[in-house]
């Protein structure tokens, strides 16, 4: 560190500011005196060369851990100031200033014996000359306390009227001299201008800077004073940053008041808090203060405004100062004026709170005096935030007894009854009706501020009756008699009383009281909140209705009696702390009890705790219909009546048409908060639009926006609760589209199911239909319901006798046929008997009863014609039969193109062909032949369904499709074929109450048996065609289908079809089961052994028993698998 600070010393030093500023002052000099240039640039910029090369001083030491003197540091600032003057700053814009206009006339003065455009540019830099040296100047005492300069508009304005003669007339004679010569042409017009004007200005300065700094001159002086208290170290931490902002001398010159304003600001100039400063007491201030002779010393709060209100000022202070307390002025009378008695009973309060060890607050004096000249105060006592004591204690603790702020305002006061203010004045004094702005409402009618305080000390006399219904915390509120007010309401009466409370009780604070006491013999009574610290008592007498839903009339009378209903149900179910405003409540019909009643909650409670406790308000105000509307967190309108009156033929009994639609959107929105759809502050789904289907008018169309933070998937788990809280029949949420954004959903809603007994087929629709869109029926809303093979590709039809089943599948080959696709027709359990009289003629093939040979030949051999497709579109380079370009395809390549649609009916009970063998221990021949036809067709099934599988995987891109019918078809009729895949490709139709269960995917089981218990019609029962359409993607709908008109309408449909070629399948057909004749026991045993053989294992099954274990009890069929979906699919 000793090398660092030797080679500082011995670095070179710098030109000094002083230098470079003589250096361009010699060098103008002599451009000047030789060539007559303007001389005051070179002075700018001499000052501008010094103002930069200044730098930060280093102590004469040399080290930098040591400060630069105090010279040192003036220097320094006295260049950087100059330098920020010569900078446009705020200063530039002081035009009032006579330094502004000192430095244009000083510039031209010194060019007037050169061209005028030297005149023009010494005054140019001449004015910015002058800024940089007041910049400079204005800093120089007190950096803190900037001086302004002198104004000239002050000075001709409040200056004595002989200086302002003075500095004008002089201005003006010389202006005439100038004159004289200018004209004799010794000198220019300029200088006309130039001479008079620094004259001017030269007087005004001279004449104006003494009084114009005085105030400022009280600031440094009371600023040096403060840092000269402040120095000591136990002052230092708390007042460090004391910042001088104002002062004030009040009284006699001999031994004033002063009042410094305080700013205590941190190192980077920001205020700081004045805690610190108040918890070290005004005593730690009054040894140095006593030092400099005062012996009086008061520390006081500083008052702003803020949004138009007195506040405590955080960073500021106030503090008084006097030779002794004879210092403090006299108020008594009504001249010393409202500012003086607020700083007074400012200082009075403070006196009194050093005594009690508080914070004092601050106050604000208002004249209420009717004399002329004697005084009365009334003071708005304004708290300190924290250290202080409320207006209530200190009205009760320190107005009385010694040491309280009358001895120092020598004058009594008194407090309001309610706290609101303090009086300052003599009992003789009359008062002025001006302090009816700051006394509270509720006491009397009389208008005179004087009546109002003579009633006021009377008050507590009427007060017993509540004192024995009131807990000790609680005080009694003020009736306001000349208001209370009765009404006659056929037979039993109505009774109001408003009521004034005090802060900061709350009407819920007694009406948790047992008010009965208060009028023994009303049926009820109950507060309502009037707001602003105000409460209306109202009770019943004689017949008078006590259940809100038996309550009609509009007078304001009943709304408050309803309001007060309502308000102590809410104070008794909610938690104590609860508070609760009643803001509107208002009857909604004519002549029914329809009550629509908003309220606010507060103190942490929300719309949420009062929806729990519903039914105890539906109990305890007595009501038989409840609805709530969500407004906020906090906010909401419940909906009391005995009958809503939602019906269309009610409308006459509302007051607005409007307020009917309104209530039935309520009652909506209200029912899935009942369904438990609600966000932690009760929201529940709104209702933002609703109307009835046109084509018909008994199923609406409701959209529902879903509460911010809420699952949109919510309402769809809890839709059957919200249908029975809304007591609608069906109800659907439809599907949400880009429409829906993020919280919005559609919903269908009827009173009965909304959907037609029978829906006839519209052929000409299914033609005009997409090629691969089959309308299946209708849905809720009368829309067409597609079977799209686009993304549903395979297609289930189940259900019992008499649903419909036939129908439908009737309608999928009838649109099949229509769009032109090939129909393969297979139901070797009942012969396709749907189809003989009109479909069999167009099918390519057609599988009969008992054809169970045949039926495995037709699968393979679309098995065969699926590959043939793969190979063909392979070959064109595309993804399936759709994209290949049928003009680049010969003849036989085109007959590969056409889709096909293989319909399986009775599936069911094809499978259900398999059977189990029979043990033969004696090799009974018969029993061999039954054993061995059993077994062919249970290897014949397996191996159908082999190819079955492998079509519907792959048969999308090769355009063939399969379409099952059956009565019941589930996951567990498919797990003994692996064939799990196979089921979960095809969509699924279920007509009718069949269990939903293992047809209906089970993340859609729980809502597919909500939406078939809605699908009853007339006697509980669903109608024939009416189910449910589950697509392979899961979306789930309720469908009416098509009635096909039966075989006889379809066979006159397609009348003039030309059948197709059938299809030749012959040499896929498997050999017929063998039998046995009489041969020898080795002969049979040999031949009963031929099932084993391991070339034929894979391809047979030839262990009876074993395919029987697979097909009754599926569940044991994989010994690792514990779920039906993980047994391993068929490797295709």
């Amino acid at each position: 560190m000793a090398s660092r600070n030797s080679r500082s010393r011995t670095q070179t030093r710098p030109i000094s500011s002083g230098v470079w500023f003589s250096l361009f002052l010699v060098f103008g000099i002599i451009l000047w005196f030789f060539w007559r240039l303007p001389l005051v640039p070179f002075l700018w910029l001499g000052m501008l060369a010094g103002g930069i090369t200044q730098q930060y001083p280093v102590n004469a030491s040399g080290s930098r851990k040591d400060s630069p003197s105090d010279k040192q540091m003036m220097v320094y600032h006295r260049w950087k100031d100059m330098l920020a003057g010569l900078i446009p700053n705020a200063d530039w814009l002081e035009i009032r200033r006579v330094s502004w206009w000192m430095g244009w006339m000083a510039g031209m003065l010194l060019g007037l014996n050169g061209a005028v455009w030297i005149a023009l540019v010494d005054g140019l830099f001449g004015f910015m000359l002058a800024q940089g040296w007041s910049h400079y100047r204005n800093r120089r005492v007190d950096r803190r306390h900037v001086y302004k300069g002198v104004s000239i508009p002050a000075f001709l304005t409040k200056s004595p009227v002989w200086a302002r003669l003075l500095s004008v007339s002089m201005a003006l004679l010389v202006f005439a001299g100038v004159l004289v010569f200018v004209l004799a042409g010794y000198m220019s017009w300029l200088s006309a201008v130039t001479l008079p004007g620094f004259v001017f200005l030269l007087l005004v300065w001279m004449l104006g800077c003494k009084p114009q700094s005085r105030y400022w001159r009280e600031l440094v002086e009371g600023q040096q004073l403060l840092d000269g208290w402040l120095a000591g170290d136990d002052l230092q931490k708390a007042w460090s940053g004391a910042y001088l902002t104002q002062v004030n001398k009040i009284g006699s010159s001999d031994n004033p008041l002063i009042v410094y304003r305080i700013r205590l600001q941190g190192s980077d100039g920001k205020p700081r808090s004045n805690e610190g400063v108040f918890k070290l007491g005004v005593e730690a201030l009054r040894a140095p203060a006593l030092a400099d002779g005062y012996r009086f010393v008061c520390l006081l709060s500083a008052k702003q405004k803020k949004k138009g209100a007195e506040q405590f000022d955080p960073s500021s202070v106030r503090l008084a100062l006097g030779m002794d307390e004879s210092c403090i002025p006299s108020i008594a009378e009504r001249k010393a004026g409202e500012g003086l008695a607020s700083l007074v009973a400012d200082i009075a309060y403070a006196q009194t709170a050093f005594i009690w060890h508080k914070r004092a607050p601050l106050t604000l004096a208002h004249d209420v005096s009717a004399d002329d000249s004697k005084a009365a105060w009334l003071l708005e006592i304004i708290t300190p935030p924290q250290g202080g004591d409320s207006i209530d204690r200190i009205s009760f603790d320190w107005l009385e007894g010694e040491g309280s702020p009358a001895e120092t305002l020598r004058m009594p006061v008194f407090a309001d009854l309610q706290d609101k203010f303090h009086l300052v004045a003599f009992d003789d004094v009359k008062l002025s009706d001006k302090g009816n702005k700051w006394r509270p409402d509720g006491m009397t009618h009389k208008k005179a501020f004087d009546d109002y305080i003579t009633i006021s000390k009377r008050f507590k006399s009427d007060q017993s009756a509540w004192v024995k219904c009131l807990p000790s915390k609680l005080n009694p509120p003020a009736p306001i008699y000349d208001y209370e007010k009765t009404q006659d309401c056929d037979g039993w009466q109505l009774h109001y009383l408003p009521l004034v409370l005090t802060a900061p009780a709350t009407p819920a604070d007694y009406e948790r009281c047992d008010l009965g006491p208060l009028q023994p013999e009303a049926r009820f009574i109950g507060l309502v909140d009037e707001g602003s610290d105000m409460a209306g008592l109202i009770w019943s007498t004689g017949s008078a209705p006590v259940r809100i839903d038996q309550l009609t009339g509009n007078t304001p009378l009943h709304r408050k009696y309803a309001e007060a209903l309502i308000f102590k149900t809410l104070i008794d179910v909610l938690p104590a702390k609860a508070s609760v405003n009643i803001t509107a409540c208002t009857p909604q019909s004519k002549d029914k009890p329809i009550w629509s009643i908003q309220f606010q909650l507060g103190n942490g409670a929300t719309v949420e705790d009062a929806r729990k406790q519903s039914a105890r308000i539906q109990s305890s105000v007595g009501a038989k219909h409840i609805y709530w509307e969500w407004r906020s967190a906090d906010s909401a309108t419940v909906w009391l009546c005995d009958d809503p009156c939602l019906d269309v033929r009610d409308i006459s009994h509302w007051n607005r048409r409007s307020k009917q639609k309104h209530l039935i959107e309520l009652a909506l929105s209200d029912s899935w908060g009942v369904a438990g759809v609600s966000d932690p502050s009760g929201r529940t789904p709104d209702v933002v639009s609703l109307g009835a289907l046109p084509s018909n008018h008994d199923v609406l169309l409701a959209r529902f926006q879903i509460p911010a933070g809420l699952d949109v998937d919510k309402p769809s788990r809890n839709i059957g609760k919200f249908l029975t809280s809304a007591d609608y029949a069906y109800g659907r949420i439809l599907p949400r589209g880009e429409e829906h954004g993020s919280n919005l959903y559609d919903m269908v809603l009827a009173k009965r199911s909304p959907f037609p007994t029978m829906v006839n087929a519209d052929w000409d629709f299914a033609r005009q239909s997409k090629p691969r869109m089959f309308p299946l029926g209708v849905d809720d809303m009368g829309k067409p319901v597609y079977w799209s093979m686009k993304d549903t590709f395979h297609l289930l039809i189940s259900g019992k006798s008499g649903t419909g089943k036939s129908s439908i599948a009737q309608i999928v080959v009838a649109e099949a046929l229509l769009k032109g696709h090939d129909i393969i027709l297979i139901d070797p359990s009942k012969g396709c008997i749907d189809f003989t009289q009109w479909a069999k003629p167009l099918a390519l093939a057609f599988v009969g009863l008992g054809q169970m040979r045949e039926t495995e030949a037709v699968i393979a051999w679309l098995r065969n014609e699926m590959a043939q497709r793969v190979k063909l579109f392979s070959r064109y380079g595309v993804g399936s039969i759709y994209d290949l370009d049928k003009s680049q395809l010969n003849e036989e390549e085109l007959a590969h193109t056409k889709p096909i649609d293989i319909v399986f009916d009775e599936f069911n009970s094809y499978l259900q062909e398999a059977g189990k063998t029979t043990q033969n221990p004696n090799r009974d021949i018969q029993l061999a032949n039954d054993n061995a036809a059993v077994s062919a067709t249970n290897n014949s099934i397996r191996r159908t369904m082999s190819a079955l599988g492998k079509i519907v995987v792959q048969g999308r891109t090769a355009g063939i499709s399969v379409i099952l019918g059956a009565q019941r078809l589930t996951m567990n009729d498919m797990k003994p074929y692996n064939a799990n895949a196979f089921f979960r490709s095809l969509g699924r139709i279920l007509l009718g109450m069949d269990s939903t269960a293992g047809i209906i995917s089970a993340q859609n089981l729980r809502e597919a048996n909500r939406l078939q218990q809605s699908l009853k019609g007339e006697g509980g029962k669903i109608p024939q065609g009416r189910g449910i359409f589950e697509t392979a993607q899961g979306e789930l709908l309720a469908v009416q289908t098509w009635w096909s008109g039966g075989q006889e309408k379809l066979a006159e449909l397609f009348a003039d079809r030309t059948p197709p070629q059938p299809i030749d399948y012959s040499r896929f057909m498997p050999s017929e089961a063998e039998t046995y004749g009489e041969v020898s026991e080795d002969e049979l045993s040999k031949l009963l052994s031929q099932g084993t053989d391991p070339q034929t294992a894979g391809e047979e099954i030839n262990d009876m028993d074993e395919l029987h274990d697979m097909l009754h009890h599926p569940d044991n069929n994989d010994a690792d698998s514990e779920d039906g979906d993980d047994i391993e699919e068929v490797d295709w």
